[in-house]
């Protein structure tokens, strides 16, 4: 049995992603936990916008993440090399870590004092 290099570096990088993925929701729970979010109704439009546009965005990277986890259960149903799984699950979490950093940037919007 060969290992190939690039296999073996496609799980370090899923590994790493991991890591800074739990690392962004610790953040974002200890925001979420540390202060109660303000009443939609007294943000500034200017805040009303950049929280609807976040919201817009992530729904763009959730509906990427969903095309991308699927894939990856549609390759280990095919028998697909693990190398491929695996490159398919990094791509997932990492369309994971930009979704919880859009969550987290929306949360410092609606838990900031104004």
């Amino acid at each position: 049995m060969s290992i190939k290099v690039g296999s073996i570096l496609v799980w370090i990088v899923l590994a790493v992603l991991t890591v800074w993925n739990i690392r962004i929701n610790i953040k974002l729970m200890k925001i979420r936990m540390s202060v109660a979010p303000r009443d939609p109704r007294n943000l500034s439009a200017t805040e009303m916008k950049t929280v609807k546009a976040l919201n817009h965005e992530k729904r763009k990277w959730a509906i990427l993440s969903q095309v991308l986890f699927w894939t990856s259960l549609i390759l280990v149903i095919a028998a697909q090399s693990m190398g491929i799984l695996v490159y398919f699950l990094d791509l997932y979490t990492l369309t994971c870590i930009v979704s919880n950093k859009i969550d987290l940037q929306a949360a410092q919007v609606l838990t900031s004092k104004k």
